[in-house]
């Protein structure tokens, strides 16, 4: 105990905790230590201390058979492995002090110090709200009720489950899933919460591949919850405990002999929201679980331990969203104690007589009380089913910062050949990850191959010889979250591939000729960018990419330079008025006049044209300051329009990194693996789109 409070007082975030906070957490602490010292709970002395003494006296391997082989009631506990050996220990470790004392003692001390580490954990949750989630668990009045008063157990697999779900947030996925296991193996009732995660992995692309460290995790727990069914005495008290059968004791009468059973239905309806958000965040999962958790209580004739589930949840939850939520959640938790208090098993004071009679934990509330129970009970479950509602529609919002969870994000980027497309393309899959990013190319919707004889009378750049009408339909399916089919373009050989599917992704890239002449697809992508260089700056990079490493001729490769010249001045620039971005590089000094393959560095300045960014004064503060990057920005006659001149020649792929860590938040949600930024003006332009990108996403542009 002494060990334990010595961590909590050399917690960081619990050092950082004001004097006032400090003082009423302590008070907190007292509370429950002078309840632990003057109450003894019905249940604990009428099942849980005869048990766990019987374990302590008479050592077997299967304890649960041992107790009832000496007439224990099969009642007593039904609890797993884990939760044995938890208060086991406490058990046998005061095993020596005198009636009253003894067992008991063990078991309230047992309590008190996962109450702290549950303190701790939640003071790791969240750093800036903190100190709100622990005053609001350490004032719970359910929480001193369920636990030091009626005595219940739930505070071991409630701290579990929650450890879980914070190394879940932190992306540690075989811990997390060690003491979700653990969880199941102190209380089988824990084993709803494994499934929604496994949901979650598997439906995330992002996250799909961890799913295996995950399960492996959860291995340990599940082989503690199975192998003891090999004995018959855990069998009676774990397995056919009457409290399995509370889960579908509420059910509504739909006919003679029809009825509808509550909380499956609830707990199905929540897995299939979660398996809706394609492209979820590890928080998602813990508003989910804490609408579950909290929902079984309202469902089911709970037992007041159940109550302890949902307390962690839904402080860390409730806190950063206001006094509303902070209050709808404290009024249910006063509401569920009164009601529990008058239906659920009392206390006695240590050395009196103890309950008399058979013991019942939990008696018929509202038979007892007539229409106030009635009352109180409607008002819980009605004031908590409110709090839900509050909570998620509020939450929902905050942990999905970027609405992940409603469709994909999606950039349309358009250009003339050899203006730096592709390589924005892949760019931007350097820092989402290639295996969460689609792309959508416009080459692959050419009418016809190289060989046609059509080219020598017209250009890619018209919209007559692209199949203009299919891939606006495919960029729209695949930005709404549905997958394509479409022919790949080799530019090696000229030719058409067989038609490959292209999946749906976290990210969809449009990146055509075109890509921005549809009306419908400009609207619907979160960002629409337009690249362009210096002419003769285009004219030699095109030359190398088409000479150097295509293989063309080099006179062929001019000819058509000069053959597409109309058409893109018709078709290809307009579209630069329809973009939200324009990136336009230029070379710092002018270029040889002879046309040639010349792969020497060019040293570049990029000018970007932004309109409806507001985040552009930060990015030039961040690149002045942290990456030494010489950014001017010039306010244009249009509201909200701004050019943007970047000098990024000593940008290094470490400086990109550095500012792009200072300005986007929680990039956890974001990327997959670790983010690849680059150097120069692809590492401007990458930093420029993301930011763009993230801004549109946050201000809620999502279909």
């Amino acid at each position: 105990m002494g060990r334990v409070i010595a961590r909590l007082r050399s917690s960081r975030t619990l050092a950082a905790l004001s004097p006032q906070t400090a003082v009423l957490l302590g008070i907190a602490v007292l509370v429950r230590f002078v309840l632990v010292l003057a109450v003894v709970p019905d249940i604990q002395a009428a099942w849980f201390v005869p048990f766990l003494d019987n374990a302590v006296e008479h050592p077997s391997w299967d304890p649960w058979q041992s107790f009832l082989d000496r007439g224990g009631d099969p009642a007593s506990f039904p609890y797993g492995p884990v939760m044995f050996a938890w208060f086991g220990v406490w058990a046998f470790l005061t095993s020596w002090l005198p009636a009253p004392w003894g067992t008991q003692i063990g078991v309230s001390l047992g309590l008190l110090v996962l109450e702290l580490l549950l303190w701790a954990l939640v003071s790791r949750w969240n750093r800036a709200a903190s100190r709100l989630a622990l005053l609001l668990i350490a004032f719970s009045p359910v929480a001193v009720y369920a636990g030091y008063v009626h005595g219940q157990l739930d505070m071991l697999p409630t701290v579990l489950i929650f450890a879980s779900a914070l190394l879940l947030r932190e992306r540690r996925w075989s811990a997390s899933g060690v003491l979700a296991g653990l969880a199941v193996a102190a209380k089988f009732s824990s084993v709803f919460v494994p499934p929604l995660v496994l949901i979650f992995l598997l439906r995330n692309v992002r996250f799909r591949e961890h799913t295996r460290a995950y399960v492996l995790g959860l291995l340990p727990g599940l082989l503690l919850t199975v192998l003891p069914v090999l004995f018959p005495g855990y069998r009676t008290m774990v397995l056919e405990t009457p409290t399995s059968q509370t889960a579908v004791s509420y059910a509504l009468e739909l006919g003679p002999g029809l009825s509808l059973v509550v909380l499956p239905v609830v707990y199905l309806a929540l897995a299939g929201l979660l398996y809706r958000f394609k492209r979820g965040n590890p928080d998602i999962v813990v508003l989910v679980l804490g609408v579950m958790l909290t929902a079984v209580t309202l469902l089911t004739p709970a037992s007041p331990g159940w109550y302890v589930w949902s307390i962690p949840f839904l402080a860390v939850l409730a806190t950063p969203l206001g006094r509303q939520a902070v209050a709808a959640v404290w009024v249910f938790w006063a509401l569920a104690t009164v009601t529990l208090a008058l239906r659920a098993s009392p206390a006695s004071w240590r050395g009196s007589d103890g309950p008399d009679g058979r013991f019942v934990e939990v008696g018929s509330f509202v038979n007892r009380t007539g229409t106030l129970g009635a009352l109180l009970s409607t008002a819980t479950i009605l004031v908590g089913v409110l709090m839900l509602v509050l909570i998620y529609r509020r939450a929902r919002p905050r942990l999905d910062m970027y609405r992940l969870s409603g469709s994909p994000m999606s950039v349309a980027i358009a250009g003339d050949s050899g203006t730096g497309k592709d390589t924005l393309c892949i760019s931007l899959a350097n820092v989402f990850g290639v295996s969460a990013t689609s792309f959508l190319m416009g080459d692959d919707y050419h009418l016809y191959d190289r060989k046609a004889p059509l080219w020598k009378v017209t250009t890619h750049l018209h919209p007559a010889a692209n199949d203009l009408p299919s891939m606006n339909r495919d960029a729209l399916s695949l930005m709404q979250g549905q997958p394509v089919s479409a022919v790949h373009y080799d530019h090696t050989r000229g030719r058409f591939t067989k038609p490959r599917p292209i999946r749906q992704r976290e990210l969809v890239v449009v990146n055509g000729l075109h890509a921005l002449t549809s009306e419908e697809v400009r609207r619907t992508a979160d960002l629409t960018v337009f690249t362009s260089m210096d002419e003769r700056l285009r004219r030699q990079l095109k030359i190398n990419r088409d000479v150097g490493q295509r293989g063309h001729a080099l006179e062929g490769v001019v000819a058509s330079i000069e053959r597409r010249y109309p058409h893109a001045h018709r078709f290809i620039e307009p579209q630069a008025d329809l973009a939200s971005i324009v990136f336009r590089l230029e070379p710092v000094r002018p270029l040889p006049v002879e046309e040639r393959v010349d792969d020497r560095p060019v040293e570049m300045t990029l000018v970007a044209y932004l309109r409806g960014s507001s985040f552009v004064e930060k990015l030039q503060r961040a690149l002045i300051s942290i990456a030494n990057c010489p950014t001017w920005i010039e306010y244009l006659g249009t509201p909200g329009s701004v050019r943007v001149v970047v000098h990024p020649e000593h940008l290094r792929p470490a400086d990109t990194a550095a500012v792009a860590q200072h300005l986007i938040e929680r990039p956890e949600e974001l990327f997959t693996g670790t983010p690849v930024w680059l150097d120069k003006s692809r590492g401007a332009m990458q930093l420029i789109t993301v930011l763009a990108l993230l801004e549109r996403r946050k201000n809620g542009r999502v279909r």
